[in-house]
């Protein structure tokens, strides 16, 4: 998968991208029904690059529904999806508690001074599971105790 690829449009705006292997260009929302069968890798919470329908390989489709799989399952088991890069936690960022994840994103901050785009989930419960998956992290809160 190549890096995104921007392009001028018409109307001056850089936005829209290319598909990585034939250079066709991509619906300007992702997100819409137009896209749906356009593939995208993501990174820190944005596309990093697309590849068009006919350009997909059968790895590329099966890999691409195992991650929509994944996502749906997680949200009706209660799961939210957070784009990466986020910190979760138990507290908050000035006395953090637990760090459920994103331990290396506080590293690299703390190494770098950078925290541009981090985002931060606080003052999440005891017993919430964090886990990571493709382009950032299911947020699972705990389940109630049956009586």
């Amino acid at each position: 998968m190549s890096t995104v690829q921007m392009v001028k449009r018409e109307d001056g705006m850089e936005h829209n991208l290319r598909c990585g292997r034939c250079g066709n260009e991509a619906p300007r929302d992702l997100t819409s029904a137009d896209a749906a069968d356009w593939n995208a890798r993501w990174q820190a919470g944005r596309p990093t690059g697309v590849i068009c329908p006919g350009c997909q390989t059968l790895a590329d489709s099966a890999e691409a529904e195992a991650n929509a799989a994944e996502l749906r399952v997680a949200a009706e088991d209660g799961g939210q999806f957070f784009a990466d890069p986020v910190i979760c936690m138990t507290g908050s960022m000035t006395d953090p508690g637990t760090i459920l994840y994103g331990e290396d994103h506080l590293r690299r901050v703390l190494r770098t001074g950078q925290a541009e785009n981090l985002g931060a989930i606080e003052h999440l419960p005891v017993g919430t599971r964090c886990v990571p998956t493709v382009g950032g992290v299911l947020i699972h809160p705990p389940r109630p105790r049956a009586r």
